[in-house]
C-alpha cells in the first residue's frame, strides 16, 4: 500500500479537533475491509497474544501489538493514507508511530474504566504531542461496548511553563470532567483522539468478540519523555518505503544499558557531569546495564528510567525525580537509552568526586571530540526545536501522576 498523504482535514476539522479533544472521519475502512482486518486481529489472537497466561477465548482483553505489525494483513493499517493524513494533521507535524496495537475484547470481559492515556512512564504515552488512532472493527455500541469520550477533558491538563526547556504539565481534577458522550463510532471509522482526553469502555453484552485498532502517533519533535517503542527490522521492512518514516527507532540488537546525562543548568554555559570507567577510565556518562520495566507496563517495553534512577543513586548518591529520553546508541553488543535531567539547584562540588567531573559543551569536544557520542548526545539535548516532556518509573508515577 502506498502511503502518499492525499487525505488531511480541514480548518474546520483541526479547529473542532483542538476544541472537543477528538474528531470522527466516517467509513475510512469500507464493511469488507473492517471485516478482513477484524478476522485478522482474530487470527493472531488465537496465534499469540498478550498477555500470554489467558487462553483465547477466555473472557479478557486481549493485545496484538508491537512487532506484530509485520504479520500477514496487519501492516497496511498503520500507514493508510487517510489515517495518516489525519493524524498529521491533528498533530501539526510529522507523525511517528509510537504504538501499533490491535485490541480483541471476548464475551464476558468487564470493559475498561475512565481514564486519559498520557502517561509519564510509558514509551506510547509520553510525548508532549500524540493522538489516538481508533478504528473500530466490530460496532463500538451498546452491543459489542461504547467507547465513550469527554469532550473538552484534554483543556483540565496544561503546560504550568510554556518556556521551560524541559515541559510539565499539572495533574487534571476529575472532578471537573465534563459528561462522558457516546460518539457512535460505527466499525471501519476513525476517531482521532487527543493524548489528554479522557475515555472509557464499558462492557458490551454481544456473544461476539469486540475488536479494533487502537495506534497512537506522535508528533516527530515531540519524542516520547520514556523513550520509543524498539521496532525490529522485520517490522521496519513490512512498511512500504514511505511508510518506514513512521518508525522511530529500529534496531536488531537489545537496548542493555542506559546512561543520563546530567546538566547543571545554574551557570550562563551549562555543564555535564562525566565519570571514569572503573578499568578503562575512560570517561563516560553515569549508568550501566538497565533492567525493562516489562512487568509493570506489559507489552509497552523501552521504559529504563526506573533502572536508571537506582544506578544514578548508587553511582552518585544523586535521586532524579525525573529524565527524558535523547537517543539511542550502539554501545557493546547491545543498544544503550539515553536520557538527560537538568536542574539549576545541584550542588557540582559533591557530585565532583570518585572520579566524576564537570565538562563545558567546549570542554567535552576539546577532550572527547566532536564526533563522541556524548558530545553528539549534548547537542541533540540542547536542541530548541525538540518538545520534551518529564519521564518518570512507573512506580513512581503511580503515586506522583496517576491519571
Amino acid at each position: 500500500m502506498s502511503m502518499t498523504v492525499t487525505a488531511s482535514l480541514s480548518k474546520q476539522q483541526i479547529a473542532d479537533f483542538h476544541e472537543d479533544g477528538y474528531l470522527i472521519i466516517r467509513n475510512v475502512l469500507s464493511a469488507k475491509e473492517a471485516d478482513e482486518l477484524r478476522r485478522t486481529v482474530q487470527r493472531e489472537v488465537k496465534r499469540d497474544a498478550y498477555p500470554a497466561s489467558l487462553k483465547y477465548p477466555e473472557p479478557a482483553k486481549y493485545t496484538v501489538s508491537g512487532n506484530r505489525i509485520a504479520a500477514p494483513g496487519l501492516t497496511g493499517i498503520a500507514e493508510h493514507p487517510t489515517v495518516v493524513g489525519a493524524v498529521e494533521s491533528a498533530l501539526g507535524q510529522p507523525a511517528h508511530l509510537t504504538a501499533y496495537v490491535a485490541y480483541l475484547r471476548t464475551p464476558g470481559d468487564k470493559g475498561g474504566g475512565a481514564h486519559c492515556d498520557y502517561k509519564r512512564w510509558r514509551p506510547v504515552g509520553s510525548s508532549m504531542n500524540w493522538v489516538f488512532a481508533i478504528i473500530p472493527l466490530t460496532d463500538f455500541d451498546t452491543s459489542y461496548g461504547p467507547f465513550l469520550v469527554s469532550p473538552k477533558s484534554h483543556k483540565l491538563t496544561q503546560v504550568t511553563d510554556p518556556d521551560a526547556h524541559i515541559l510539565d504539565v499539572n495533574r487534571p481534577d476529575r472532578e471537573q470532567l465534563p459528561a462522558f458522550i457516546d460518539p457512535e463510532v460505527k466499525a471501519g471509522d476513525l476517531l482521532v483522539v487527543n493524548e489528554h482526553v479522557w475515555h472509557e469502555a464499558p462492557a458490551g453484552t454481544a456473544t461476539e468478540d469486540r475488536c479494533g485498532i487502537f495506534n497512537k502517533y506522535c508528533a516527530v519533535d515531540a519524542p516520547p519523555a520514556a523513550g520509543y517503542y524498539p521496532y525490529n527490522p522485520t517490522a521496519f521492512d513490512a512498511l512500504s518505503d514511505e511508510g518506514k518514516r513512521l518508525i522511530p527507532v529500529c534496531f536488531d540488537k537489545p537496548i542493555t544499558t542506559t546512561r543520563l546525562l546530567i546538566e547543571d543548568s545554574s551557570s550562563q554555559e551549562p555543564k555535564f557531569l562525566l565519570r571514569r570507567h572503573a578499568e578503562t577510565h575512560a570517561w563516560e556518562l553515569p549508568g550501566g546495564e538497565g533492567w525493562e520495566e516489562e512487568k509493570l507496563v506489559g507489552w509497552d517495553v523501552g521504559a529504563k528510567i526506573g533502572s536508571l534512577q537506582e544506578i544514578t543513586q548508587t553511582q552518585l548518591g544523586l535521586d532524579v525525580p525525573w529524565m527524558s529520553y535523547i537517543e539511542d546508541v550502539e554501545e557493546g553488543d547491545g543498544i544503550c537509552r539515553v536520557y538527560g535531567y537538568s536542574d539549576e539547584n545541584l550542588d557540582p562540588d559533591a557530585l565532583a568526586n570518585g572520579g566524576c567531573e564537570w565538562f563545558t559543551k567546549s570542554e567535552l569536544k576539546q577532550c572527547l571530540g566532536e564526533s563522541n557520542a556524548i558530545c553528539r548526545a549534548v547537542d541533540t539535548w540542547q536542541r530548541t526545536d525538540i518538545i520534551r516532556g518529564k519521564g518518570t518509573a512507573c512506580r513512581q508515577s503511580r503515586t506522583q501522576f496517576e491519571v
